[in-house]
């Protein structure tokens, strides 16, 4: 910056505004930066993160019972993505998708948004899924039956692999 006149020669207030100046533009500039802290993930160690092979859970499902719940369940599925580590659930209504975290029996989902349109009576599973998904944190997986489960084995979510994604 060129100043026009020395700084011996400011006026006192003129030097009081130059300081001032200066405080304010380095706080400013310090009150910018923005320290870039990796996304928090859920908290499953490395190591169980390395046991289990992901693409064992990756596949297309269907519902077989939903907090319990084994009727009125709609055309629920659930579509795992190894690669993206992201869950995809179509619903009869709306569209939920949340990335996941996965370990030895580990399953921890996180993320989660849905679409938002109303339908009239065909909701009541999307809003028990929103409620029980951030629920879940283990599972167990057979042949074909795979179960999403609570921290106390609760059996919170029941899916089926569909003949589609064997």
């Amino acid at each position: 910056m060129y100043l026009s006149k020395p700084l011996s020669k400011l006026k006192p207030c003129s030097l009081k505004y130059l300081a001032i100046l200066a405080i304010f533009s380095s706080v400013f500039l310090n009150a910018c930066k923005q320290e870039h802290k990796p996304k928090e993930t859920p908290h499953i160690s490395e190591t169980e993160r390395k046991t289990l092979n992901n693409s064992e859970i990756s596949g297309e499902y269907s519902i077989k019972t939903l907090n319990n719940n084994t009727e009125n369940l709609g055309n629920l599925i659930f579509d795992f993505n190894s690669e993206e580590k992201r869950l995809a659930i179509t619903t009869d209504c709306n569209n939920i998708t949340a990335e996941y975290e996965i370990g030895k029996n580990k399953l921890k989902f996180s993320n989660a948004i849905s679409t938002r349109k109303f339908c009239q009576g065909a909701m009541d599973n999307e809003n028990t899924i929103s409620k029980v998904l951030p629920k879940i944190e283990k599972f167990s997986f057979s042949e074909k039956e795979l179960k999403l489960l609570s921290n106390d084995n609760k059996v919170l979510i029941s899916l089926i692999k569909t003949e589609k994604s064997e």
